[in-house]
């Protein structure tokens, strides 16, 4: 299982927005905050627990009036329009980069995976896979608000998948031959990952559609978070992070059924990021980026187009 993250103490700086964004919220007097360990990103989550009351959460951005704000408020309404359950944006105040936001708890599908018998592992993964269909129905508008995946992008993201898992951030670059050759096999996977005739007509597609981003919220349904980014892309995109990633992983599931290029893309694109998380000294992510190098290898047919990727990875 893998460890849960330790939140850092909020900096002086974040102190200050933190008083700040009490008092444009009007959060009762009494109350205490405690850090809350994010994922990836950037933003910074504080639990706020008055007795008496619910606890909610204060988010802080890394600046105010962001993109990520905005897409945060829009794509979380045409998610609810839809049906999907999403927390509840209490309140909103761009100027300062804080929103109010409800609490949906920390039980996340990775812990519900863990926590209950093999056997009814897979139940839990068909029952998030489910909510694609309701995300694909959302308002179109929505759906744009970042740019759609295409093989440019795809292959921006192998790129900084070589910067962060073969040069150590850019401090030790490939040789040009082999570099050259990574960039080659790069944009091939890319074309064909973002190639509709392979891969289907593109979807709306959460993007980090792992375990740790679908949370079972105290009334029982499932709720996403973390969908700031959603876009336009393959229709096999958010399947493949839900099943062969993470906790996912754990659960068998049938790759076959799956375009490989899309899979492999993105898995390639997952041991980038965990591998810079580990360079930046996060070694939580130590597990992640192991699925990730088994997952490669593991799905990667032998012989195929993708498999001489395979042959920059260290050995097994």
């Amino acid at each position: 299982m893998t460890p849960p993250p330790v939140a850092p103490a909020p900096a002086p700086e974040e102190e200050a927005r933190l008083a700040t964004a009490r008092r444009r919220f009007r959060l009762a007097p009494g109350g205490t905050e405690a850090a809350l360990a994010g994922d990836i990103g950037a933003r910074r989550y504080f639990r706020r627990t008055t007795p008496g009351k619910a606890s909610v959460l204060v988010v802080l951005y890394p600046e105010p009036a962001s993109t990520a704000q905005a897409n945060w408020a829009a794509i979380g309404a045409a998610l609810t329009a839809a049906s999907l359950r999403v927390p509840v944006l209490l309140d909103d105040a761009p100027d300062l980069g804080a929103a109010l936001v409800e609490d949906l708890g920390d039980h996340d599908l990775a812990a519900q995976i863990e926590a209950v018998p093999a056997e009814d592992r897979p139940q839990l993964l068909d029952e998030a896979e489910d909510l694609l269909l309701a995300v694909r129905r959302i308002d179109p508008g929505a759906a744009r608000r970042n740019p759609a995946f295409d093989s440019e992008f795809f292959f921006r993201e192998l790129a900084h998948t070589r910067t962060w898992a073969f040069e150590k951030g850019g401090a030790a670059p490939m040789p040009p031959g082999p570099a050259a050759e990574w960039d080659r096999l790069a944009a091939a996977l890319a074309r064909a990952a973002a190639d509709p005739a392979a891969t289907g007509d593109p979807v709306p597609t959460h993007r980090d559609f792992h375990a740790n981003n679908v949370m079972r919220a105290p009334d029982g349904r499932l709720a996403l978070i973390d969908f700031q980014d959603l876009r336009l892309g393959p229709p096999d995109y958010d399947p493949v992070s839900l099943r062969f990633e993470r906790a996912g992983e754990r659960v068998r599931s049938d790759a076959a059924a799956y375009a490989e290029a899309v899979l492999v893309q993105r898995a390639w694109k997952v041991l980038g990021t965990f591998e810079k998380m580990l360079t930046l000294g996060r070694p939580i992510y130590r597990p992640h980026r192991d699925t990730a190098l088994r997952v490669l290898r593991a799905r990667t047919t032998s012989g195929g187009p993708w498999a001489e990727l395979l042959r920059f990875l260290p050995p097994a």
